[in-house]
């Protein structure tokens, strides 16, 4: 039992003393108190985080051919890790990440959990046209905010009507301008 609610809190199976103590441990609150401990674990906001980052389509490069490092993305990681480890109310987790930079005396980690609009694959060969990755960095923020915060992809609007929900392209269009707004350098 242990070693099941351990896998599924943290990923990890327990070690050998905690089986050992849980084994010895007779009080009808045994597994409860066990299960607090896992809970307040780091590994488990690493093992939840996962789920989230790979939402986010976080990488520690930007993903192409000289796939160069993200010196710092490492802090996008770990506020989400620190968010989920802190039991940080869901809405508060968007607002953060979408907006975090412009809440009133944003804090640091404010501002760095809107690394969740700068996850995406940057290009900086030779040779690219500035202002086509400017485009498709957007393009990518509304896929993924979309994908993310409205459980369906509007990516198909980009060209034409969605056909099996109710987007239009004018509508695509218009998310984009939230994201348009910005100005990013190439990353």
């Amino acid at each position: 039992l242990l070693r099941k609610v351990t896998f599924d809190l943290l990923g990890l199976p327990p070690r050998p003393e905690e089986v050992q103590e849980f084994v010895a441990d007779s009080s009808p609150d045994a597994l409860a108190r066990h299960v607090d401990r896992l809970l307040a674990s780091p590994r488990h906001g690493e093992k939840y985080g996962r789920h989230w980052l790979d939402l986010a389509r976080y990488a520690d490069s930007n993903g192409l051919d000289e796939n160069l490092a993200y010196a710092n993305a490492f802090r996008y990681r770990d506020y989400v890790v620190e968010s989920l480890n802190r039991d940080t109310p869901f809405d508060q987790f968007v607002v953060e990440q979408l907006a975090g930079d412009l809440l009133p005396n944003a804090t640091l980690d404010q501002k760095i959990a809107t690394g969740f609009n700068r996850n995406h694959r940057g290009n900086s060969e030779g040779g690219i046209i500035p202002e086509e990755y400017a485009v498709e960095y957007v393009v990518d923020r509304v896929d993924t905010t979309s994908t993310v915060f409205l459980g369906l992809t509007v990516g198909c609007a980009r060209c034409h009507d969605h056909k099996y929900d109710p987007i239009p392209q004018k509508d695509f269009y218009r998310f984009q301008a939230f994201f348009n707004a910005t100005q990013v350098e190439n990353v």
